[in-house]
Formats: structure tokens, C-alpha cells, sequence
């Protein structure tokens, strides 16, 4: 059966998800390229009477490998303001809460106070200059020892 542009045709819709009348509206080396389905006027590739079925993976030769895809990193989940909570809930009624001041000095386990980030906790010292003190919002990187 020759078919022309113009010419009715069935085909399966992909939006209908029928087998219906379309309307040719081109081929490419006289093979019907493109239709459009004439019940609900969606434009699509012709794709004969019989719906696509889903593609089966290919087998792999034994020995074969597949490139990995770069992984992304996942977003940290933020768990100071709940490990702040447990310590401040845990301080001995004898330590001693320091004013924070970027010239003192300062050990794991100090507890200070910050005048904008209030009570917070020394988890590491990371050298002579820099600290990390745990606030009830985040863990900061902190300045010491600086004259």
C-alpha cells in the first residue's frame, strides 16, 4: 500500500495509548516519519499499530566493565544544635564558662561564650591560631591566640 503526505494512516498514539487515525505530515526516504493523531491532535513519530515495548538491557561479554559515574557528594546533615543540646545539658555545675576573646587561648573541652553566638563547646584545636568550637546553630572554625 503506497502511502502519501496528506493520507490517513493508523498508528499507536502515545497519548491516547491507542491505535487511531492519523494524518501523514512527512517521510523521509518514502517512509512515513511523522503523524498526527486526528482524535486528539498530538504530533509524534509514526510508530506503526503495535506499541513500543519497553527495551531489553543488552548482554555484556564477561570481562566487561562500565565507566562509574562521578558520584556527587550528599549534603551533610547538620547535628550540632542536637550534640549541643547533650552537652549543655551534661555540664558539670563546676566548669567554668570563659569570654571568648580571639587573644586567649583556648583547649578541648573549654566551654566559652561568645557575645553574638552565645554558649559553645572547643572540639578540636586545629593548631596554634584556630579552633573548632561547637554553637548551638553550627560547628564555627575560630580564631585564637592572635595578638
Amino acid at each position: 500500500m503506497v502511502t502519501s503526505v496528506g493520507e490517513n494512516i493508523d498508528a499507536y498514539c502515545l497519548k491516547c495509548k491507542l491505535v487511531l487515525a492519523h494524518l501523514i505530515l512527512f517521510k523521509v526516504d518514502e517512509v512515513v516519519n511523522r503523524v498526527k493523531c486526528k482524535t486528539c491532535g498530538a504530533e509524534h513519530k509514526y510508530r506503526g499499530t503495535v506499541p513500543a515495548s519497553k527495551k531489553i538491557a543488552a548482554v555484556r561479554p564477561s570481562g566487561a566493565t562500565r565507566a562509574k559515574k562521578p558520584t556527587t557528594p550528599k549534603a551533610a546533615v547538620n547535628d550540632a544544635p542536637m550534640r549541643w543540646d547533650l552537652k549543655s545539658r551534661n555540664i558539670p555545675p563546676a566548669t567554668s564558662i570563659r569570654n571568648y576573646s580571639i587573644k586567649d587561648t583556648f583547649k578541648v573541652n573549654h566551654v566559652i561564650k561568645h557575645p553574638v553566638f552565645g554558649v559553645g563547646f572547643v572540639e578540636k584545636v586545629v593548631n596554634d591560631k584556630s579552633i573548632y568550637v561547637l554553637f548551638n546553630d553550627s560547628v564555627r572554625l575560630m580564631g585564637m591566640n592572635i595578638s
